[in-house]
């Protein structure tokens, strides 16, 4: 019992990484060994068929979560990653293009700008002039 479940798994495994085509002929030279009928033929085709799909899309999934997880361990950027960044650089790019425009808008037009008065330097008062010292008397 314990050897046919071995044989089982080992075959269960070995279907899922091959291709339709090799499980198909496997399936063909079994029908020709154990000598079944044409219904009980097809009816193992069709099992097969069905078990080789079920097995292809549940290593599927394993292998997409399996690369999902190495991709994020590995701190790399997704598709989904670059897209969310291309938005944020175009909206980006819109705010500051609206804001150059109503920057022009505001600002006076060269040319037109009232000119600019001359500002005079501060006017500094002369330091007090110091009375000079009596000398003392010698």
């Amino acid at each position: 019992m314990i050897e046919q479940l071995k044989k089982a798994l080992t075959t269960g495994v070995g279907l899922a990484l091959k291709t339709w085509a090799e499980v198909e002929v496997a399936g063909k030279e079994i029908i020709k060994k154990a000598q079944l009928s044409e219904k009980d033929a097809g009816q193992l085709l069709k099992n097969l068929k069905e078990s080789y799909e079920k097995t292809q899309n549940k290593m599927e999934v394993q292998v997409n979560r399996l690369v999902k997880d190495v991709i994020k361990k590995a701190d790399i950027a997704t598709n989904d990653d670059v897209k969310t960044l291309r938005r944020e650089i175009q909206d980006l790019r819109k705010e500051l293009k609206a804001a150059k425009m109503a920057k022009a808008v505001k600002a006076p037009k060269a040319g037109k700008a009232a000119p600019a008065k001359a500002k005079s330097a501060p006017k500094v008062k002369p330091a007090p002039k110091s009375k000079p010292k009596a000398k003392p008397a010698s």
